[in-house]
């Protein structure tokens, strides 16, 4: 595809992105991380139980994709079948996928937590650590956290870490509302992203030996 083609593609997709709950209940959680060392990529899941408040199981692989570059504002283009290479197999699905990459807050409101959301049937959030598109406001009914803004149109929310001025940037991939992110994201403990990096990049340094 050149690059028209791919704007097309993602403009299309973008109105199959579907913002309404499939679930009732989100019990466990599944975090993905993905890192890219030279022409590798390292993906790691853990699954969280959130009544029970603890992880259950951890998976990682590695995989070598098609095109290892960055590509901005069409990520999806390299990292979505590491997304689908990494939970193809487990046994344990998650209710809900939470992954670190933009959904509904990217210039065509198509991230790559959209592309992978719409092909498997797990609801997906996607989450960055910087705000790679649209304006932050307050939004009425969060008056304690800005939203994200495109145009009118509220696509995700800025999410304060805890003890730190640093934000996370959450939105929709599919089959999620936006307040049921939110509540997530809120009675979530934020530290299960530090320890999935940790786990990662003790996975890449045994296999970088």
């Amino acid at each position: 595809m050149n690059l028209n083609e791919i704007r097309e593609y993602q403009k299309v997709n973008a109105l199959k992105v579907n913002t309404n709950d499939i679930l009732d209940e989100v019990c466990i959680l599944g975090f993905i991380k993905i890192r890219n060392i030279k022409d590798k990529a390292y993906s790691g899941l853990i699954l969280y139980d959130c009544r029970e408040k603890m992880i259950i199981k951890s998976y990682f692989k590695t995989y070598k994709p098609k095109i290892s570059e960055y590509l901005p504002s069409i990520l999806f283009l390299t990292q979505t079948d590491i997304f689908l290479d990494l939970v193809e197999n487990i046994k344990e699905k998650p209710d809900c996928y939470i992954i670190n990459s933009s959904g509904q807050v990217h210039p065509f409101l198509y991230g790559a937590a959209c592309d992978f959301g719409l092909k498997i049937s797990t609801p997906v959030i996607g989450y960055t650590k910087k705000l790679l598109f649209g304006v932050l406001k307050a939004h009425e009914e969060t008056s304690n956290f800005l939203g994200i803004y495109s145009n009118d149109q509220i696509i995700g929310y800025a999410i304060p870490k805890p003890n730190s001025q640093k934000l996370l940037y959450i939105s929709i991939g599919n089959n999620i509302s936006l307040p049921t992110a939110l509540k997530i994201f809120l009675e979530l403990d934020l530290g299960l992203i530090n320890k999935l990096n940790t786990k990662l990049s003790n996975y890449i340094l045994n296999k970088t030996k």
